[in-house]
C-alpha cells in the first residue's frame, strides 16, 4: 500500500485530492496538513511514501517545507499547484530545486474530461515515485558550468580512439576511452517525463553559451505549465530558451520546447509543429521528434532519452540509431523514473546509459566530435 500525505491550505481541495487518490488501487491517504509546518511534523511522525504539496500556504510555505522534509526525512514530493499566474508557476518550479520531483496542475471543474485527465496524472505520478530513494539526488547549486573553448568549426580531432581528450572544466573524467566521430551532430533532441524538469535544469545549467548545437526538447508536462517551465529554465542557463514556433530557423546555442497539443519536429533546418494524432497518447511525442531528426539529419543528428514514465521515445530513438545518429539514455541510478530510458535500452535504440551528472560534459564532447561512451554494437 502506498501511503500518501496531502498538503494544502484549502480544506475543500484536500478533500478533492483525497477523493482522487482513493480511486487509485493500492494508494491510501494517511494524513492531511493545512500548512508547511504541519506537513513537516506529519512527515516525521507518519513517514508517508509520497507527499502532494501546495506551494502557497500560511505559517510555512511549500518551498520551505520541502527543504525541511528533504533534511529530516527525504520523501518524494509532488507539487500540485494552480496553473494561473507567472509568479505561482515560478514558485512551483523552484520547488524542483529544493527536491520536489514533479509539478502538476490542480484539477478543476469536476465531472469534465479535463478534470479526469488531471486527476489521473496525479494518480500515475504518486504510483511512479513511491518508494524512490532520494538521498544524494540533489546537486550542489554551486556546480560549475562546463567551459566550451571555441575552436574553428568543424575541427578535425587531434586525438583518436583511446586517446585522452583535453580536460573540460567541471567535467568528470570518463573511465571509457573517447571515440572519434566522423562529424559532430548538427542538432540534439532531448525527451523527458516524470523528473524531467529537474533533470533538464541540471543539464542546461551546465552547458555553455558557445555550444554550437540547437537543442529540441519534448517534456511531458501538465498543459498550462509549458511557458512557466521555459521561463524557469531560461533563468538557469546561458543558452537561449524559448517555446518552439512553427517555421522558426534552428540556431546554435538555442533550446526549443514543444508545446502541449502539437508535435515537435524539424524540416530543412526549421521547426515543424504538427497536428497529427497523439502517438501512444502523447502530443508532443518524443518518438515523433526523434524520428523527425532521423529523417532530416541522419548521422548528423543526436538524441537522448531522460527520466520518465512509459515508453515514449524508444521507437523514434531507434529510427535515429538506424540512421547512424548518436543515441543515449539516462542511467537507471540517476533517473527518477527509469521507464523511458529503460524502454529505449531494451529496444536496442541505444547502448549508452549515462549518469545525469555526466550528461553536460558528454554533450560538450559530442559537440566536439567525440564521446566518452561506447557506441551500440
Amino acid at each position: 500500500m502506498i501511503r500518501c500525505l496531502v498538503v494544502d491550505d484549502a480544506r475543500a481541495f484536500r478533500a478533492v485530492l483525497r477523493h482522487i487518490l482513493s480511486a487509485a488501487p493500492g494508494v491510501e491517504v494517511v494524513g492531511e496538513a493545512a500548512d508547511g509546518r504541519e506537513a513537516v511534523a506529519l512527515v516525521r511522525s507518519l513517514r508517508p511514501d509520497v507527499v502532494t504539496m501546495d506551494v502557497r500556504m500560511p505559517n510555512l510555505d511549500g518551498l520551505a517545507a520541502i527543504q525541511q522534509i528533504m533534511q529530516v526525512a527525504p520523501t518524494p514530493v509532488i507539487v500540485v499547484s494552480a496553473e494561473a499566474g507567472e509568479e505561482a508557476q515560478q514558485l512551483s518550479f523552484r520547488a524542483l530545486q529544493f527536491g520536489a520531483i514533479e509539478v502538476l496542475a490542480k484539477p478543476r471543474d469536476a465531472g469534465t474530461a479535463r478534470f479526469e485527465r488531471q486527476a489521473e496524472a496525479i494518480r500515475q505520478a504518486v504510483r511512479a515515485v513511491a518508494g524512490l530513494v532520494l538521498v544524494g539526488r540533489r546537486r550542489p547549486s554551486a556546480d560549475p558550468l562546463i567551459v566550451f573553448r571555441p575552436t574553428p568549426w568543424p575541427q578535425p580531432l587531434a586525438h583518436g580512439p583511446g586517446t585522452p581528450s583535453p580536460p573540460v572544466h567541471g567535467a568528470v573524467t570518463p573511465s571509457l576511452p573517447l571515440l572519434a566521430a566522423a562529424t559532430p551532430p548538427e542538432v540534439l533532441a532531448l525527451a523527458a517525463s516524470t523528473g524531467g524538469p529537474a533533470a533538464l535544469e541540471a543539464i542546461l545549467s551546465r552547458l555553455p553559451a558557445g555550444l554550437p548545437l540547437p537543442i529540441l526538447i519534448v517534456q511531458h508536462i501538465a498543459p498550462g505549465f509549458e511557458s512557466g517551465l521555459v521561463r524557469w529554465l531560461a533563468g538557469s542557463t546561458p543558452l537561449a530558451v524559448r517555446m518552439a514556433e512553427h517555421g522558426a530557423e534552428l540556431r546554435p546555442g538555442t533550446v526549443y520546447f514543444g508545446a502541449c497539443g502539437r508535435h515537435l519536429g524539424v524540416r530543412a533546418g526549421r521547426i515543424q509543429l504538427g497536428d497529427d494524432p497523439p502517438i501512444q497518447g502523447f502530443q508532443p511525442s518524443a518518438t515523433h521528434l526523434f524520428s523527425s531528426v532521423a529523417r532530416e539529419y541522419g548521422a548528423r543528428g543526436a538524441g537522448i532519452v531522460l527520466t520518465g514514465m512509459g515508453r515514449d521515445g524508444a521507437a523514434g530513438l531507434d529510427d535515429l540509431r538506424r540512421a547512424g545518429g548518436y543515441t543515449a539514455a539516462q542511467s537507471e541510478a540517476s533517473s527518477v523514473v527509469f521507464g523511458m530510458p529503460k524502454a529505449a535500452l531494451e529496444a536496442g535504440a541505444t547502448a549508452r546509459a549515462i549518469d545525469l551528472d555526466d550528461l553536460p560534459a558528454e554533450i560538450v564532447r559530442l559537440a566536439r566530435g567525440a564521446t566518452a561512451t561506447r557506441p551500440p554494437a
